[in-house]
Parts: C-alpha cells; sequence; structure tokens
C-alpha cells in the first residue's frame, strides 16, 4: 500500500470518536439491533486498531449485510420510510467503518458519518438537538483531520483543535446565508413512521388515551399573547370534534370534517357560519408554536379566526392546516369569545350522527338516561342532574381501573374512578342514550404562565376532553364534566391537583417539571424553557420574521440589495478568516529578545543576508561580518546582546539589545562604506 493511501494509525481513532459521537445520538428512535451492531462494530474496530483481531473477510462481511438487511425487514416490513432509511443508514455506516483499510475508505466513512449527525435533525431541531449535531459534525471534521495528520504519535488532540477551528471559520458564512437565502420547500418529502411520529393527541379517544398523555411533560405548544393572558378558566385549546363512537372508541365523522364546503381558509370571504362570529364580543389575538405532531388539526381558543395564509377553519370550529405539521410550526389567530351561531338547526342527518349509539353496549346507562330524559322537565335540567351525580360520587385519579366491554356502564355505576377522557365519553353518552345530541372535544385546557417573558407553556400533562351538546335556541354548548369532579383542575394545573400521584411524569422521567417545588430548579427549568422558545421562534421560524428583518436592514427587499448585502456579509464572515491565516503565517515569540532579533534579521535579509535555518547567531554575524565589513560592529554588539540576555539570563542585556536594534540601519551603511564590500 503506497505512502498516499496509507491510513495513520491515530486516524482510525479519531474516526471511532467520530463514529460514536454521530450514531449516539440516534439510540432513542432506532431499533435495539441497531445499537448492538453499531456497539459490535467499534468493538471488532478496536480490536483491529491493538492488532488481536483481523479485518472482516469477504463472507464475514456479506453475512453481516444480509443480516443488517433481514433485520430491517423485519422491524420495518420495508425500506421506505424516515426511520428504515436513517437506519439503513447507520448500519451502512457501521459495516463501512468495519471494513475500513485506506484513506478511500476513511474519506467514505467521513462521509457517511456527515450525513448520519445531520440525519438526526429529521426528528427533532430542538436547541439541544441543534447542539448534540454540532459537537457530532465537530468530531467528525476532527475524523477527517485526523486521517491527513502525520505527526500523530506526539499530537493526538490536534485533529480535534483543526476540527473545531473549520467550524468556527465556517459559523459566520453560515450566519449570513441563514439571514439571507430564502426558505424553500423540500424537492421531496420523506415518508415519516405514522405510529413513532406523532406527538400528543390522536384522531381517535378511547379510554385511557388522555391518561398517557397525561404522565408526560413534553411540551405540546407555545402561545404568545398580544394582550394579557386570559383567565385560566377560559383556556381551552379546541382541537378535534368527535362524533362516531363505536361502544369504546370516539373518531370524526369525514363526511363533513374536511369537506371543501365546510373549511374556510385564510384569505376568503367568512361564509354565512362564520359571519355572524367574527366581529361579535370580545376577541384575544395570539400566536401559537406548536411541535410537530404529523396531523393536520391545529389548536385554538373558540372561535378562531386564521390569520396564517395555509390555515382554516372548519364547520365545527376546528383550526386546520393544508399540510401536516411535521416541524415546529407558527400561526396567528384571532378568537372571539362568543357562542356559536344557533340560527341554524340540525339537519336530520347531524342529528342522526350526533345521537347514535352501538347497538348492545351499556344497555343499564341506556335505561337510566331514557328514564331521567323522561323525569326532567327541558335538557338544561338533564344536564344538571348528571353534573350533580359526577360532583357527588365521582373521584378524578390518574390511574383509573381498567374497563371492559360496556365501559360506560363499568365507570359510571361501579368503578366511578377516571380520568377527563372517561367523563367526557360517559356524559356525552349519556345524553344520547337521552335523545340529546352529544359530541366529545379533544385537545387541551390551561398552560404554564411565564411570567417573566409572558407566555403560555402547555405541556402534553394538559391534554383535555370535554363535551358539547346541542340546545335549541342555543346551538352547541361547552360541557366539562370534569368540573363537576374536579373544579380545581380547572383553576390550576394537572401537576398540581394530582402531585405525588403514582405514575405523574412516568413518560418524562428527566423532566424538571419533577422539581418544580425546589426554588432553584424550577427558575432554572423556565430559563431553559425561554430559551427554546427563542430558538423555535427566531430560527426554526426564523422564515416568519425574515421579510419584515431584511426589509428593516435593507430599506427595500430587492434583488440586487440582496446580492450586495450576500456579497458585504460574506465579506465581513472571511475576515476573521483572513486574519487568523495572517496571525498563522506569522511567526510566534514566546520571548521579547526573539523577537527583536527577529527584526534584526528582517533588516539584514532587505540587503540580501538572509539567515539560513539553524544558524547560530554567532555563525550568523562573522558571515555578515564577511560580506559587510562596514557593518561589523553594530551587527557584533546585537548579537552579543541577545546572547547574553537569551542564554545567560542578563536582563539589562535585554533594553541594550532593543535600542541596537532600533538604531540599526544597514541599507545606509552600505551606501557610505560600498568601496570596501568584498565580493
Amino acid at each position: 500500500m503506497t505512502a498516499i493511501r496509507q491510513l495513520p494509525r491515530y486516524g482510525s481513532l479519531w474516526l471511532l470518536i467520530a463514529f460514536v459521537a454521530s450514531v449516539l445520538p440516534h439510540t432513542g428512535h432506532l431499533p435495539p439491533w441497531i445499537s448492538v451492531a453499531a456497539a459490535v462494530a467499534v468493538a471488532w474496530r478496536v480490536q483491529i486498531f491493538r492488532g488481536a483481531w483481523h479485518y472482516p473477510g469477504r463472507w464475514v462481511k456479506f453475512a453481516l449485510l444480509c443480516l443488517c438487511l433481514a433485520g430491517l425487514v423485519l422491524v420495518y416490513g420495508r425500506l421506505y420510510g424516515l426511520e428504515p432509511m436513517v437506519a439503513m443508514l447507520v448500519a451502512a455506516y457501521a459495516l463501512k467503518l468495519l471494513e475500513m483499510r485506506d484513506k478511500r475508505d476513511a474519506l467514505i466513512v467521513v462521509y457517511l458519518g456527515f450525513f448520519v449527525a445531520v440525519s438526526l435533525c429529521l426528528f427533532d431541531q430542538s436547541l439541544v438537538t441543534a447542539a448534540i449535531v454540532l459537537f457530532a459534525l465537530a468530531a467528525v471534521t476532527a475524523g477527517l483531520a485526523g486521517i491527513h495528520q502525520t505527526d500523530l504519535h506526539h499530537r493526538h488532540f490536534r485533529p480535534a483543535m483543526t476540527g473545531a477551528m473549520l467550524l468556527g471559520q465556517a459559523l459566520p458564512l453560515m450566519l449570513v446565508l441563514f439571514l439571507v437565502m430564502p426558505r424553500l420547500p423540500p424537492l421531496w418529502s420523506v415518508p415519516m413512521q405514522r405510529e413513532s411520529g406523532t406527538t400528543g393527541m390522536s384522531d381517535t379517544l378511547s379510554p385511557g388515551d388522555i391518561t398517557q398523555l397525561g404522565r408526560s411533560a413534553e411540551v405540546a405548544f407555545r402561545v404568545e399573547f398580544a394582550d394579557d393572558v386570559p383567565p385560566r378558566r377560559r383556556l381551552y385549546w379546541r382541537g378535534l370534534v368527535l362524533s362516531r363512537f363505536d361502544g369504546r372508541t370516539w373518531s370524526q365523522w369525514e363526511s363533513w370534517t374536511y369537506a371543501r364546503d365546510n373549511i374556510h381558509m385564510h384569505g376568503e370571504a367568512p361564509p354565512h357560519w362564520l359571519a355572524g362570529q367574527w366581529g361579535t364580543g370580545t376577541s384575544v389575538a395570539y400566536r401559537v408554536t406548536l411541535e410537530p405532531t404529523q396531523q393536520h388539526w391545529l389548536y385554538s381558543l373558540p372561535i378562531p379566526q386564521p390569520l396564517t395564509a395555509g390555515t382554516g377553519v372548519t364547520r365545527n370550529y376546528s383550526l386546520v392546516r393544508r399540510e401536516p405539521v411535521v416541524s415546529e410550526t407558527a400561526y396567528r389567530v384571532r378568537s372571539w369569545q362568543a357562542r356559536p351561531d344557533a340560527s341554524d338547526s340540525l339537519s336530520p342527518l347531524r342529528r342522526r350522527v350526533e345521537t347514535h349509539l352501538p347497538a348492545g353496549y351499556n344497555p343499564r346507562t341506556q335505561r337510566i338516561a331514557r328514564q331521567w330524559a323522561a323525569e326532567a322537565d327541558d335538557t338544561e335540567a338533564l344536564v344538571r342532574r348528571v353534573l350533580d351525580t359526577f360532583r357527588r360520587d365521582f373521584f378524578y385519579t390518574l390511574n383509573p381501573p381498567a374497563l371492559g366491554q360496556h365501559s360506560v356502564d363499568e365507570f359510571l355505576w361501579d368503578s366511578r374512578r377516571g380520568y377527563c377522557e372517561h367523563f367526557a365519553s360517559a356524559f356525552a353518552f349519556f345524553m344520547r342514550a337521552a335523545g340529546v345530541p352529544a359530541r366529545v372535544v379533544v385537545g387541551y385546557q390551561g398552560g404554564e404562565h411565564h411570567r417573566a417573558e409572558n407566555y403560555l407553556i402547555v405541556r402534553q400533562y394538559d391534554a383535555h376532553a370535554w363535551a358539547e351538546v346541542w340546545l335549541e335556541g342555543s346551538g352547541w354548548v361547552r360541557v366539562d364534566p370534569t368540573v363537576a369532579v374536579a373544579p380545581e383542575r380547572i383553576e390550576r394545573s394537572v401537576v398540581d391537583v394530582l402531585e405525588g400521584e403514582e405514575g405523574l411524569f412516568s413518560a418524562s422521567p428527566l423532566s424538571l417539571e419533577r422539581f418544580r417545588s425546589v426554588a432553584w430548579l424550577n427558575t432554572l427549568r423556565l430559563r431553559l424553557d425561554y430559551l427554546d422558545y427563542l430558538w423555535t421562534k427566531w430560527v426554526l421560524g426564523y422564515r416568519e420574521q425574515q421579510q419584515s428583518l431584511l426589509g428593516d436592514l435593507l430599506g427595500r427587499v430587492e434583488p440586487w440589495r440582496i446580492a450586495l448585502f450576500l456579497l458585504a456579509g460574506a465579506g465581513l464572515a472571511l475576515l476573521p478568516v483572513l486574519a487568523w491565516c495572517f496571525v498563522q503565517a506569522r511567526p510566534a515569540f514566546t520571548r521579547v529578545e526573539d523577537r527583536w532579533y527577529r527584526h534584526f534579521c528582517d533588516r539584514l535579509a532587505g540587503i540580501g543576508l538572509a539567515r539560513e535555518p539553524g544558524e547560530a547567531p554567532g555563525d550568523f554575524a562573522r558571515r555578515v561580518a564577511v560580506r559587510e565589513p562596514a557593518i561589523v560592529e553594530p551587527v557584533k554588539g546585537i548579537t552579543e546582546a541577545y546572547e547574553r540576555c537569551r542564554y545567560g539570563g542578563d536582563r539589562a542585556a535585554g533594553a541594550e539589545l532593543k535600542a541596537r536594534v532600533r538604531r540599526f540601519r544597514p541599507r545606509w551603511s552600505r551606501l557610505f562604506f560600498y568601496k570596501d564590500r568584498k565580493p
């Protein structure tokens, strides 16, 4: 193997470090066997580095490749999709690391490392993830520098310094490009795993679904209000309206949910069912930053007026988006505090859907509901009686007992312990059994007010479900049975209500929410959340502010102005690089006398008497004396002063050296004594 292709011994060690730094962050969303395969590849490579094992043979590599492909097919069932593609990339990275022999293989490993490190942003784009990716990129760049170093036996950490320096030089230019370059849509999309890619609410509701969300402290979305934050009891963040019930699970009735005639998009003239709502009563304007959900629906207070292009409101007063929310998404809304329009009565079809009950489920509840409906004076009296029952005999808990086929019967008349979805589902079923149109609404309720920065943090444990009933002359009216059971749930957070209950943060074991009672940890938690919010708002959501920011910087956003700004910014960004190169090109002197002696040598070099590499000061002075007799005395005095100061420790000689070098002018001496120069 030629020297130019030979891989430095410690270069492979830095490639191992880069492999670990880029693959380790992926362990949370890849199957465990990928992590095991990566660990085996690292261990095998370490043994090769130590000289204890040999490189894998052709048949061993072929067997490993077949095992990886079989594992991908068994786990995912296909080789397309985000997670299968990333898993395949990591597996290829590990196999290539294992067979790496020379610089050509090492370069392929480095390129794979860059792709694997950046692919983490496909799953998460938070500030912490950005820091992890930056560290992984620095490690891979150090690996790239390591395979081109030849003196690593004495400078093992030099590749890390080189990698950090290269990234530091690229950061200013990256910042300029970030500010100026337009945010273009992707040329293609990678299908996301629906199961693992969804965060928060799904489009169905079964007993225990919101209970699981109640155990998580992950952020669902953040809200920045234009004015004061409304009272907590008004913070019902409406998500989905569920009208179909199969005996256990509530779901949407697609026939009208997303029908084009039942969705009003931003920028269109409001239909009749919205014209009377907007502009009526008081309103509140706010900006929502939603975490990725892989779904089309958004969250808002009732009744929403979308203010962002691409968003719309359905006939059920839910906010939707044309494209699924695959990354942090910001949108603006104005909500009007008015009751839904009751001028239209329910059509026969919708009344049939909103009162439908599956056959053979919960017979006891159906019988009692018909009895209570016959005894009640009107629908409102029936609602009050049901809520009074909840208020007397029921308990709000994060650990309800499991329910069987007749879930409503078992909950209402036996266990009487449940979370919000149990109460909302049972109430809606009871009202339907009594002949009253009813449905379930899922979303979030409340949120934590970050008072220092004046925005609202809504977490997954704020997930909530409530019911709506149709009252003639009033339309759809919200009824929250949880208020009857646990009114403090609406006035305070779930953490305050269920503090100390088993499993509260079981889905977020590392969350600082566990330490809200510790003052300094709670302050740290809020500050970290604010940093993450700024990252989401100004970096991930920069597209929203880009036009106005460039307008402030350039006056007007025109192509030639952007081009000039880009050129000027690139020049300014490269200035630190040029300054660094200039400093690196100059010799470094740690002692003052060395610097003055260098000035002396530079002046002699200007008349053609350059000092040879490794030439001693005394030898150099004697050679100068032979060539230029006119300057023998000053050269001899400077050399002696330098030697006394540099090697004899005479501090006084340093001042003498400085004075002599300042007076030394060899060019003038040549003019006066040219006739005595020796050839």
